[in-house]
């Protein structure tokens, strides 16, 4: 039907237009963070290009939601700040069908989220950082600059007086904070040194030559003199190890969920937010049709409203299930079955109103 299809594409301008605002804004949050590594001396544009598109899924699984929702207000509202709801019911149109263009694209966003949270999410993540850290590995000598602090690699401040040549180095200075693999700070002063780097293994080495080091702790502090020492840097960005959660491949998540109550929260998860597009898509029209004439802004507001109601459940939810108050089901899916009972009450009000006879 014409009207059906005139609807279904002002929601999908609107949804659109959405995404791609909040992609471009929550990249340049996340981008701000890395411009001292993608925006460095030696760095390439199709670096930044990568780290783009593989942080868009991971952006998408909030933007989807968020986009379909308000695109719903922003149209409904219209409508029925237009008098358009009314005149489609006095045609002998029933709520059900008006509200069909909205559930129609909460199913296309149901069905995108829902390939994304499963597979695209976590793979995209894994090249993500595979990507950062090879800019960093192979760009490890062109990254240090001249009278410069740099504090790129993890737990780790360098300052490089000269650069001799491409890979060489006079005047270092190291402050390495306490971590894992150094009990105490300290501190490294050498007359030069060069840097090599392999990024398949994941190592970046300066060769100190002629210097001292210095550590200091609760026990005491001590010197010590070296002709040469290898100093091992690392991006902070493991590939392989410390691996997180929406890293983790769904059939592993699911093979492994019983006995891990974090994988169950994660498994949780990724089916929880795809239902979240089907919910919005029957609350939205339902509840559009009951406010009145609020129109874009308002619309736009209100469903702003409820995506904080609904993200402050669910960060609440997922709270109260890693401290094992409630399931990891009822944790996760707590906003789903709030959201869920409530926009099923209002459409069946909304779908009450019955439509004008026809003559």
């Amino acid at each position: 039907m014409l009207i059906h299809r005139s609807v279904f594409k002002e929601l999908l301008i609107n949804s659109l237009v959405i995404i791609l605002s909040m992609s471009v804004l929550l990249f340049m949050e996340k981008f701000v963070r890395l411009t001292r590594v993608l925006m460095g001396k030696g760095s390439e544009f199709t670096d930044v290009m990568k780290v783009f598109f593989y942080l868009q899924p991971s952006l998408l699984l909030l933007s989807i939601p968020m986009a379909v929702l308000v695109a719903i207000f922003l149209t409904y509202g219209r409508m029925a700040a237009d008098s358009e709801l009314v005149i489609l019911k006095g045609s002998g149109m029933s709520f059900p069908v008006i509200s069909k263009s909205a559930i129609a694209i909460s199913v296309y966003g149901f069905f995108i989220l829902l390939f994304i949270s499963l597979y695209l999410n976590p793979l995209s993540i894994s090249h993500y950082k595979q990507t950062l850290h090879e800019s960093i590995t192979k760009k490890a000598s062109m990254i240090l600059e001249e009278e410069t602090f740099l504090d790129v690699f993890k737990n780790t401040v360098i300052y490089v007086k000269e650069i001799s040549s491409k890979n060489s180095f006079r005047g270092i200075f190291i402050y390495r904070e306490k971590d894992s693999r150094v009990k105490d700070p300290l501190v490294i002063i050498a007359e030069d040194g060069e840097i090599t780097s392999n990024y398949k293994e994941g190592l970046i080495k300066l060769l100190l030559r002629n210097g001292v080091i210095h550590t200091a702790g609760q026990n005491g502090s001590s010197e010590i003199s070296f002709s040469e020492y290898d100093f091992i840097l690392t991006s902070g960005i493991e590939v392989s190890l410390n691996t997180k959660l929406h890293e983790i491949p769904f059939m592993d998540l699911w093979r492994d969920r019983k006995e891990k109550i974090l994988w169950q929260i994660e498994l949780n998860k990724r089916f929880a937010m795809p239902f979240a597009c089907l919910i919005f898509g029957i609350l939205g029209p339902a509840i559009s049709s009951r406010m009145g004439r609020i129109g874009r802004l308002g619309g736009f507001s209100f469903s702003l409203s409820l995506i904080i109601i609904y993200y402050g459940m669910l960060i609440m939810g997922e709270g109260l299930a890693k401290a094992e108050k409630v399931s990891p089901h009822i944790g996760v899916w707590m906003p789903n079955l709030f959201f869920g009972t409530i926009a099923i009450i209002i459409f069946y009000i909304a779908s009450k109103d019955a439509p004008a006879k026809k003559l």
